[in-house]
């Protein structure tokens, strides 16, 4: 068995990574118009607490406090990466593919139900900084999710060929898979390092900006 067995795929599975990346759009656009629509059902209470965040937060960058670069790295690797690290497992273990589904269906959701209380509590400055703060980071790290979670799913269904078809004698490309999961780990480590960059930043001046009436 060559060792570059292991890193190709077969020619035949780029119809599958196209099939499994539609799915995924799917379950995306999904989470995202649950997100959206959730907004509207949410209760007084639970608004009051989305508000006080909300003040709170332009209340510490108005007295020259500052967000912690470090925490907001952080917080975006640690979300981002261990993404791409379930979406691994669930590829391995071909089981547990599913959830990768249901996870680009829950981003979408957060998502969606963030950029549609921001446009509702703040109208058109709270769209301008969706797009300004928000929409830049979010469609890179969609895109590299939908991405891994392609390959996930294809390389499950690989498997699954193998293991239940007869005469696939060619060895399963695992190197192949576990490098395109690297890559996707590794631009979200990259995006996560721009978002400690530019968003305390962005948000200290825009947000003050955006809630001011």
């Amino acid at each position: 068995m060559k060792l570059r067995q292991l890193f190709l795929y077969p020619r035949e599975y780029a119809g599958v990574f196209r099939v499994s990346a539609l799915i995924l759009v799917v379950a995306l656009v999904f989470g995202l118009i649950f997100g959206s629509v959730y907004v509207r059902y949410m209760d007084w209470y639970d608004l009051e607490k989305l508000e006080s965040g909300l003040n709170y937060f332009v209340q510490i960058t108005d007295e020259g406090g500052s967000v912690s670069r470090a925490k907001v790295a952080s917080n975006s690797f640690n979300t981002n990466g261990l993404f791409i690290l379930y979406t691994t497992i669930c590829g391995l273990t071909v089981i547990g593919l599913p959830l990768v589904v249901a996870m680009l269906a829950f981003r979408g959701a957060l998502l969606g139900f963030t950029t549609a209380y921001l446009i509702h509590r703040l109208a058109w400055r709270g769209m301008a900084f969706v797009l300004v703060t928000l929409f830049p980071f979010a469609a890179v790290i969609v895109l590299v999710s939908l991405f891994s979670g392609a390959s996930a799913m294809t390389f499950s269904w690989l498997m699954v060929k193998k293991v239940f078809g007869k005469g696939d004698r060619l060895p399963t490309p695992i190197l192949g898979f576990l490098v395109l999961q690297l890559g996707a780990f590794v631009a979200m480590f990259l995006v996560a390092m721009l978002e400690a960059v530019a968003v305390p930043w962005l948000f200290q001046r825009l947000l003050p900006w955006a809630l001011s009436q």
